[in-house]
């Protein structure tokens, strides 16, 4: 008949023995809560991405985004060529604007010559060109009544909505990696007084 191994007395079950088995159980314990804790924090970080990561289903692909991209960055660097305005004359604003609206002019025509590959970006795209347009037919609108009064008038921006066309135009800008050619950094709103021009337009503000 086999004998029953003999439990070893108190005294020889030391902190040894104990620490074999105790982490083992341990973890069993805790590995649910491990789960739901890494499940929970993946989930979190899939909310955040989505909310801040621009997502657009109006793809464009690279060639048309380098045509834009570049387009976008010669006209920032022929305005910031223009002498700083200094005289308040209407004449004088309205010729420095006029400069600016043949750089904005040339930007749209060149924004135009891109053909987007894919269907539902290119109508996007168009659409983005077509304000553009919009813009610089407002611009020069305004230049027009510059020289006809002395006064300051109003910049009469298309709007979509009750928001001016440059709110959806720069959205298009954030979410297509275009922050070129967003309309704050190439000062387009802006049609009298100092001109800022960011140092880096290629960053997003």
């Amino acid at each position: 008949m086999a004998r029953t191994p003999a439990r070893p007395p108190e005294s020889a079950i030391t902190d040894d023995n104990l620490a074999v088995e105790l982490p083992t159980s341990d973890l069993r314990a805790r590995l649910p809560l491990i789960i739901i804790i890494a499940f929970t924090l993946i989930s979190c970080g899939a909310v955040v991405y989505n909310a801040f990561a621009p997502v657009t289903e109006e793809k464009l692909d690279d060639k048309a985004r380098s045509v834009a991209s570049t387009a976008c960055r010669a006209t920032y660097d022929n305005l910031k060529t223009l002498p700083v305005l200094t005289s308040g004359e209407s004449v004088d604003r309205a010729k420095r604007l006029e400069q600016e609206n043949t750089i904005f002019e040339r930007l749209a025509v060149t924004l135009a010559t891109a053909r987007p590959t894919d269907r539902v970006g290119g109508e996007a795209y168009r659409a983005w060109v077509r304000d553009w347009h919009g813009v610089n037919k407002a611009r020069s609108a305004y230049a027009v009544a510059l020289r006809a009064s002395p006064d300051f008038p109003e910049l009469l921006l298309p709007k979509d909505g009750s928001a001016p066309i440059t709110n959806r135009m720069n959205k298009y800008s954030r979410t297509h990696n275009l922050i070129v050619c967003a309309t704050h950094n190439l000062q387009a709103e802006i049609v009298d007084g100092r001109r800022r021009y960011p140092n880096d337009p290629t960053k997003v503000p």
